[in-house]
């Protein structure tokens, strides 16, 4: 029996988060979301052939064995058998390894899934694969019992930085280049606190429905920024830590469990020692990791202090790879 390996990485979001659930982006009109696979990989071995099956995390110390496939989901590793059921030949040992922090905000289920998907049906990154993306948002909403949103997927299945077009059935996608120095100044730390979508995409999903003022003009906030963010991103560093930001203030105010003490340390002593820029939380915020644009010529002091403060930087950096085969 001969073992696959494929490598899917993680995503950061630099905005327009949230306005990926329908019918949110269909009610609103003109919504955007940037996003970029970063090389913090997601890596899964997968033997095709052999008795049995067998799906192993090695990070959670999970190892499930069964004669036959299942025909309903088991209570551990349920989302890994949703995907798996739905490619119609799962394979016979399916083993995990990833490095993500728990709670991390970057898209890792949703690049798990669009990763075990993709390489059980033996498609790495590129248009096939990311056509196959309503699959596993539909899979995901299923498992989880609440609507989903798409955005995670597709720096999985495309790679690269990526602007979503939420302005048909489907999205478009425009595949960006991020400007040099942006990516010089750009940093990915850790706030130490697992974050839980629940407690913030969803409630502003409920309140948007029902109506909610303040939960609408945010939202219409984080779309205009968002579409600001599609060009900055490719031309102007400084106009993306200030987009950052107000994209940043746009979720607090959907919420105020998005932004951590951690954030406002970091945020506080950035202006005071003139190394900070901008600043958002990754994914539904309240938690998990934070993206960072410091001022021009300052990334060392600014690493060194979110050392200090016990937030060490995260080593990523932008990545054109999606879901590939070693």
């Amino acid at each position: 029996m001969t073992q696959e390996i494929w490598r899917v990485p993680v995503r950061v979001d630099f905005a327009g988060g949230t306005l990926d659930l329908w019918p949110i982006y269909a009610m609103m009109g003109g919504c955007v979301t940037v996003n970029a696979a970063v090389d913090l990989w997601i890596e899964i071995g997968l033997t095709r052939t052999g008795q049995g099956h067998r799906i192993t995390s090695r990070d959670l110390g999970l190892e499930l064995a069964f004669d036959a496939w299942p025909d309903e989901p088991p209570a551990a590793l349920s989302w890994l058998w949703r995907v798996l059921d739905a490619t119609g030949a799962p394979p016979v040992a399916l083993s995990l390894h990833s490095p993500v922090p728990q709670g991390s905000g970057l898209g890792a289920s949703s690049c798990l899934g669009m990763g075990v998907f993709g390489a059980a049906m033996g498609l790495e990154a590129g248009e096939g694969l990311a056509s196959k993306v309503a699959i596993l948002r539909d899979l995901e909403s299923r498992e989880l019992q609440t609507p989903t949103g798409w955005q995670d997927y597709y720096p999985a299945a495309l790679g690269g930085a990526l602007a979503l077009h939420w302005d048909g059935p489907a999205p478009r996608w425009e595949r960006l280049e991020p400007h040099p120095g942006l990516l010089s100044n750009l940093l990915v730390f850790y706030t130490g606190k697992p974050h839980h979508s629940g407690l913030t995409n969803w409630e502003a999903y409920k309140r948007f429905i029902e109506g909610d003022g303040q939960t609408r003009q945010a939202l219409a906030e984080i779309r205009d920024l968002a579409r600001e963010m599609a060009p900055a991103l490719s031309s102007d560093p400084a106009a993306v830590a200030e987009l950052l930001e107000r994209e940043g203030r746009s979720r607090i105010r959907l919420s105020p469990a998005v932004e951590t003490d951690a954030m406002r340390a970091v945020r506080d002593r950035g202006r005071r020692e003139g190394w900070y820029a901008g600043m958002k939380p990754c994914g539904a915020g309240g938690g998990g990791c934070c993206l960072l644009v410091v001022r021009e010529g300052c990334r060392e002091a600014a690493e060194a202090a979110l050392q200090e403060m016990g937030l060490p930087p995260m080593n990523l950096k932008i990545t054109a790879k999606g879901l590939h085969r070693l």
